[in-house]
């Protein structure tokens, strides 16, 4: 495993790349860092080899073009047991509710999850249509029904439910006005059990009644009761007004209201037992929806219900009701289908993840010791029983608190719980298992990592650095490491030779090319401190390095440094200063010999020369950062410059400077006040945020100037020379 080649053209977003990795056996050259800016090429690559490690081509889905992938490895091609994939995003299926705490190989646990996920869906589908039928809240449905039924999982209520069919006709009863505690209430109290049958007979009469106010399954006495009280208790009859009612004369006030239904309801008024019953119903609007199912029942349907609501019945009514209601929907007689159908997959799945249970032990003991400062650790729940091969192991999660102590977590809730970081690092330990899988059965692997280290903190980047550093201790594997972060990508240097040290650049074709990274480590001391006097462009490049020296170690006060000042920003001295009088301060600070060129040149000339000539350049070289570094010094210097040429007419002040340092964002702030408009005020800000922080190079500023283009750099000058040309014309 030495020799990988790569040809991928309309992969992902990859228009073009094409590549020879070099591998070797010794220690530093089993494992190539490519710095991929974010958008490059770094998720495309890596999206390219998952594809190829499930045995499928790639794809261009975004741009609908023709894919071509070439991969060969020691020139054969290559084959997907020797690719893993270690993906920078986490498997969306992990926040679903199927997800699964069963420890199996990633390949296993994607299949497994998939088929618990559809389980999953039909489950739903089968709920939602039991929540219609039954009325019950559809988050209740499942607990009630493994109440009812005495089971211990879902799919076991329902095929206990299945199994039996009722012998009534019981479609009309519904299972949330039935059951709600409020009816409850009423169909359990000892009044109903003993007078249901003669409280519905005469309950009828009111409907029959000649001289009845109530329209059966329109307006029954409860809903009359809530009607009436609400007038009264909004003071209708004290205003004067009167309710008229169908079939009578002349309009009753409310004490001849009351008289009407004092005699309407004598019958069962005269019977406190009955009253209390009809008291009851007409009490809330769940007692009221009892009332009206009540009164839909047939004199049969009635005798059927005040039968079965008997208490040592009660269990057995509302066994029939669920039985009747997953007969009627097909979503329930799917979802039985759809657990018998995986069964059988999901079982020999389990049964090979059993055999695994030792490889899932030595990966979660080594998570727990590599990632520390975690909100948890790992063990498998079901120890005794996955160490003899009876289950395959069950991931557990123990959190620790000062007060309630250790609590056991299942996966479902952490999954939720977790930051992305903690979420990142559960994502690894499948990760490790992969690893210490392949390590065991000698698999020939290349490992591609797209961002292993995002969205964690310094210590725990520390140990996933460490464990990748321990694979290139393995004769077998081979790694190429994508980040877009430069701080992993220079730790990563420690174990990948320099020559394995590559950065993605955007070609002029818009193909994308790797090419050997330098100075790496310290850019000032390997690359440029020996080509001062060879390069212009280095020579500039060097000013804000040295100054900030100069501030750090003489203070801002110092003369040379307010000199290094000027030739950073626009000031009145900034177009004398010579290249000799810059060497004469470089030399000085530096303990350095060099000599001054022939021939003289201010500092500010030879910057916008090199400008211009970076501009005009066919092919831009992006690792090169002494040309960005250029562009941004001349590209401020004009910007300062153009506002100060505004602002010198706007005051009426030919003599006008910033005093100022530095003098960019006053100077912007009082073109802004001013509100002027000859200004490119867009371009200005543009300025701001895009080119001031790139010209003080140092670790933290190498990122930004390795994500900005040439290109983009070059087109801020010339904006910038054509706004300075505007504004003179104003």
């Amino acid at each position: 495993m030495n020799i990988l080649e790569i040809y991928l053209k309309n992969c992902y977003g990859i228009k073009s790349l094409s590549h020879t990795f070099t591998f070797a056996p010794s220690y530093n050259r089993r494992a190539y860092a490519i710095y991929a800016p974010n958008g490059l090429m770094k998720s495309s690559f890596a999206k390219t080899f998952e594809r190829l490690s499930n045995g499928e081509q790639p794809q261009e889905p975004r741009f609908q073009k023709t894919p071509s992938c070439n991969v060969a490895l020691d020139g054969q091609n290559i084959t997907k047991q020797s690719i893993f994939v270690l993906k920078a995003d986490i498997d969306t299926k992990a926040e679903t509710p199927a997800v699964t705490n069963l420890l199996v190989k990633p390949e296993e646990k994607n299949r497994y999850d998939a088929l618990v996920l559809d389980l999953d869906k039909q489950k739903q589908k089968a709920i939602k249509a039991l929540q219609k039928i039954s009325g019950v809240k559809k988050a209740d449905i499942e607990t009630q029904l493994l109440r009812d039924f005495g089971t211990s999982t879902f799919i076991e209520g329902v095929r206990k439910g299945l199994e039996n069919k009722p012998q009534e006709n019981i479609s009309i009863f519904t299972y949330s006005v039935l059951f709600n505690p409020k009816s409850l209430g009423v169909i359990q109290s000892p009044s109903f059990q003993e007078k249901a049958t003669e409280f519905n007979h005469r309950y009828e009469e009111l409907f029959q009644s000649e001289k009845t106010i109530y329209k059966k399954g329109i307006f029954n006495p409860g809903r009359a009761g809530a009607a009436f009280n609400s007038l009264q208790k909004e003071r209708f009859f004290e205003a004067g007004h009167r309710v008229h009612l169908e079939g009578d004369a002349q309009p009753l006030n409310q004490e001849q209201l009351d008289e009407r239904l004092q005699e309407l309801h004598s019958r069962i008024d005269g019977d406190e037992s009955l009253k209390k019953i009809r008291d009851e119903l007409a009490k809330t609007a769940e007692t009221r929806d009892l009332t009206e199912l009540l009164e839909s029942l047939d004199a049969h349907q009635f005798e059927y219900l005040a039968e079965m609501t008997k208490p040592q019945s009660l269990d057995e009514f509302r066994r029939e009701l669920w039985s009747y209601y997953l007969s009627e929907k097909t979503e329930t007689s799917a979802y039985l289908e759809e657990s018998d159908r995986i069964s059988a997959e999901v079982a020999e799945i389990e049964s090979q993840a059993a055999t695994l249970v030792p490889e899932w032990h030595i990966a979660v003991n080594r998570f727990n010791q590599r990632f520390v400062n975690m909100p948890f650790t790992l063990r498998i729940a079901n120890e005794a029983e996955a160490s003899l091969g009876k289950a395959p192991a069950r991931l557990l999660f123990i959190f620790s608190d000062d007060v309630v102590g250790l609590i056991e977590v299942g996966k479902e809730e952490v999954m939720r719980t977790l930051s992305q970081g903690e979420r990142r690092a559960l994502h690894l330990l499948s990760f490790i298992f992969e690893v210490e899988s392949r390590k065991k059965s000698g698999q020939p692997t290349i490992f591609i990592a797209d961002d292993p280290a995002d969205s964690f903190d310094y210590k725990n980047k520390h140990a996933i650095v460490q464990y990748l550093e321990d694979l290139t201790k393995v004769d077998h594997f081979r790694q190429i490491i994508l980040t877009h972060n430069f701080d992993l990508f220079r730790t990563l240097t420690r174990f990948s030779h320099r020559d394995h040290c590559l950065a993605a650049i955007r070609c002029a074709d818009d193909g994308i090319a790797l090419k050997k990274m330098e100075g790496v480590e310290n850019i000032f001391i390997k690359m440029w401190k020996g080509k001062i006097m060879k390069s212009a462009d280095i020579l500039i490049a060097t000013i804000p390095f040295t100054r900030n020296l100069i501030e750090y170690t003489r203070g801002d006060t110092n003369d040379e440094y307010r000199e290094l000042t000027s030739l950073l920003h626009w000031k009145s001295d900034s177009m004398n200063i010579t290249v000799t009088k810059y060497l004469t301060i470089y030399n000085e600070f530096f303990a350095t010999n060099h000599t001054p060129p022939q021939e003289e040149k201010f500092v500010f000339e030879l910057i916008m020369e090199r400008a211009e000539t970076i501009c005009g350049l066919a092919e831009h070289n992006e690792l090169q950062l002494e040309n960005k570094i250029v562009l941004s010094i001349a590209t401020r210097i004009l910007a300062e410059q153009c506002m100060t040429d505004r602002l010198r007419i706007l005051k009426a002040d030919p003599n006008y400077w910033c005093e100022s340092t530095p003098p960019f964002g006053k100077l912007l702030n009082e073109i802004k006040t001013m509100n002027d408009t000859a200004t490119d005020l867009e371009l200005m800000e543009c300025i701001g945020v895009t080119v001031s922080s790139n010209i003080h190079l140092n670790s933290f500023m190498y990122e930004p100037l390795l994500d900005l283009s040439v290109g983009h750099l070059a087109d801020l000058f010339s904006r910038t020379k054509i706004n300075i040309q505007i504004g003179n014309n104003v």
